[in-house]
């Protein structure tokens, strides 16, 4: 199975969440996780591709929230890593506009954000969803959230969790594929 996991990523918790989501394919599996930058959906085309992205003012990133979150890295308060593949101009909202017309792929999304409900802080994920499935990708899931706490680290668990759900989306793939006609 390829599998494609591309992630927009400032502090470098989606990269971690993407890493350990790869954890949870086989290892038979040809799994690249790339920033979304690198991702080229041509062919040949993935079998599975997950799009994994912060939740940033509410929604998608956008270039302003981007140059926030890269001002707000080192503060009086606080110090964040920023992540390697952090960008400001171009991110997950631009490459949404590069999709091909046709996706026959299977999908999955996942956003990471704080813990309240999604109505409250926002669930980035849905519009990815909704996006791919315009394309003609076949979702395999519902998105998925993992959540940071109030100074932006990953809770404690949200690794492990998101491996399971590796595991989870690769069983799945593997059923859908299996039970697709011909």
């Amino acid at each position: 199975m390829r599998v494609v996991i591309g992630y927009e990523s400032m502090y470098g918790n989606t990269h971690r969440i993407a890493d350990a989501i790869a954890r949870g394919f086989d290892p038979g599996d040809d799994v690249t996780v790339t920033p979304i930058a690198g991702v080229h959906l041509a062919e040949p085309m993935p079998d599975v591709v997950i799009i994994g992205v912060p939740t940033h003012a509410h929604g998608l990133p956008r270039p302003s929230t981007r140059r926030a979150a890269l001002d707000a890295s080192t503060t009086r308060y606080e110090h964040h890593d920023v992540d390697e593949s952090a960008a400001v101009d171009s991110g997950l909202r631009e490459w949404l506009t590069t999709l091909p017309v046709s996706l026959p792929v299977l999908a999955a999304t996942f956003d990471t954000r704080f813990r309240p409900p999604a109505w409250l802080v926002g669930h980035p994920a849905r519009h990815v969803r909704r996006a791919l499935a315009g394309h003609g990708a076949r979702l395999l899931v519902r998105p998925e959230s993992f959540f940071v706490d109030k100074h932006e680290q990953l809770r404690s668990g949200e690794i492990e969790r998101a491996t399971a759900w590796g595991r989870q989306l690769r069983t799945q793939a593997a059923r859908t594929t299996a039970t697709a006609p011909r």
